[in-house]
């Protein structure tokens, strides 16, 4: 398993791309995550420069196989932070569509009264 460090680089590097990283946009990211305490500022700056060294050694054409190298391993690191995808979150909202029409089902034909829909209902 790689470190904190390696994986939030990995995944600022895929959310902005290496070719289009600057030094603004990663410490703008980086700042988010000390303000969160995801990272502490000592470990922020390294991150940034070490992104910064990334990028300067992927060059022009090698930036866009890195991404692609590193977009390739980026579901896994995601799901390890229990970030979920939009996929995810569409299956998961399909499913409990399909459970509310069910239970609605049950209750016609149990012949008990509806219960109230929730708040986001309407």
């Amino acid at each position: 398993m790689m470190g904190v460090r390696e994986a939030v680089e990995q995944a600022i590097f895929v959310a902005v791309g290496a070719a289009a990283l600057t030094r603004e946009r990663a410490e703008a990211i980086v700042d988010d995550l000390v303000r969160r305490g995801q990272l502490g500022e000592d470990e922020g700056r390294l991150t940034v420069d070490h992104l910064m060294d990334r990028v300067r050694q992927a060059g022009g054409g090698g930036a866009a196989g890195l991404v692609g190298k590193i977009e390739g391993g980026m579901q896994g690191l995601l799901r390890d932070f229990g970030i979920a995808q939009r996929d995810d979150l569409a299956d998961v909202d399909q499913r409990i569509s399909d459970l509310e029409h069910r239970i609605r089902l049950l209750e016609e034909s149990s012949g008990a009264a509806p219960a109230a829909p929730g708040p986001d209902a309407g």
